[in-house]
């Protein structure tokens, strides 16, 4: 896999185990929402570290290949809101 396709360096890979962890985890019928954020809080802080200007792109690829993922559009989201900051 080159980079152009998302290569897997260890800070990528650790964003990858983070999205692979963090589908909603339901215990008594409730989802962590608090957490969930967190983890898209820092999926986030690791693809903007990785590919700077371009993370938010990364993130919409990322979100559109994965649709039915809450966790991608929340991703998505937050690249966005801290793009906008800078």
């Amino acid at each position: 896999m080159n980079e152009d396709e998302g290569g897997s360096p260890d800070k990528l890979q650790a964003m990858l185990d983070v999205i692979a962890r963090s589908e909603p985890s339901v215990e008594s019928g409730q989802v962590d929402f608090g957490r969930l954020k967190a983890d898209a809080a820092r999926a986030a802080g690791v693809l903007i570290e990785f590919y700077g200007d371009a993370a938010l792109e990364r993130a919409r690829l990322i979100e559109h290949r994965s649709p039915q993922s809450h966790f991608a559009r929340m991703v998505t989201a937050e690249v966005g809101r801290r793009g906008k900051r800078s």
